[in-house]
């Protein structure tokens, strides 16, 4: 799982949808250090389209469907294809009665609301869903892929940005690349060398490590028109780097208080929940910081 929590949602009334107020349940599932995603669908084919479901954390779906006689019975085909993503299953109805359909239909891991309270029913639901997700091998598995996009994105506004300078401005990245990273990896001198003979981009990338991007991302914001008159954005090696480099190399050890205390270069780190969701929405609006540089500097 990533920093997303994904619905699918299927009721084959349009109207019905846009009578729906999602933005307070996308606020509230940021709150939780994930960025929200509800993919509406209104049709049969339409939600089979999106099989295997794989991306969803959660399925909602109307019991009155058009096409069906009843809605449990197109639950029922979703399970009989192995498909266990848990699922709220809503009826303008009575909520016993479907409750007494469910079990006629042997449906497990099934949540059942009434349409009036379906929003607080995905949130509620959401939240257990979360839960379940972050122990702490799983949280260590997301840091790792998030703080990996995240050094995608970077390398993104490096290679776009410094294809924007001047000859000039290029090479005194490169230079300044060459001198830091010669005296922290002699081990690669002999790749080191081949690069400042024929400096480029893309080499310059190859030969960089999370840290490094970084740095070369703070010289292109010197550098940069569009970049070295705006605020800086904060210190991603203190907000990121660090307790991913504790998460990925350090040994947990279950804290007194709660969460784990990880060992890492004679240093510590508490993760705890608070830690935690803090180090999510970090992740998440570093992410979307450096989205917005990338649209920035490819303008014009």
């Amino acid at each position: 799982m990533r920093l997303s929590f994904s619905v699918l949602w299927f009721d084959d009334s349009e109207d019905y949808f846009d009578s729906l107020d999602l933005e307070p349940l996308k606020e509230e599932i940021s709150t939780w250090g994930f960025c929200p995603t509800i993919d509406k669908v209104t049709t049969p084919e339409e939600f089979k389209d999106r099989s295997p479901f794989e991306p969803y954390d959660l399925i909602v779906v109307d019991r009155n469907l058009e096409g069906y006689d009843d809605g449990q019975v197109f639950i029922a085909d979703i399970r009989d294809h192995a498909i266990f993503t848990e699922v709220i299953f809503y009826t303008a109805g009575t909520a016993s009665d479907l409750w007494d359909a469910i079990r006629e239909k042997k449906l497990e891991g099934v949540f059942v609301s009434s349409r009036n309270e379906i929003l607080a029913k995905i949130s509620q639901v959401g939240r257990q869903s979360i839960r379940k997700i972050l122990d702490i091998e799983n949280m260590r598995g997301i840091v790792m892929a998030e703080v990996g996009e995240l050094d995608l994105l970077l390398e993104k506004i490096i290679a776009i940005g410094v294809e924007g300078l001047q000859a000039e401005q290029r090479y005194r990245i490169y230079k300044r690349f060459h001198e830091n990273a010669t005296k922290q990896h002699k081990d690669h001198d002999q790749a080191l060398s081949a690069f400042i003979e024929k400096p480029g981009v893309i080499s310059m990338l190859t030969l960089c490590d999370s840290d490094k991007r970084w740095q070369n991302f703070n010289r292109l914001w010197k550098s940069h028109d569009k970049l070295k008159e705006k605020e800086r954005i904060g210190d991603y090696v203190v907000e990121v780097l660090h307790p991913r480099n504790f998460l990925a190399h350090g040994k947990p050890v279950p804290h007194e208080n709660g969460g784990y205390l990880f060992h890492y270069r004679k240093k510590e780190y508490l993760f705890d929940d608070k830690n935690s969701l803090e180090l999510r929405q970090t992740i998440l609006r570093y992410k979307k910081t450096f989205s917005g540089i990338i649209d920035l500097i490819k303008e014009g």
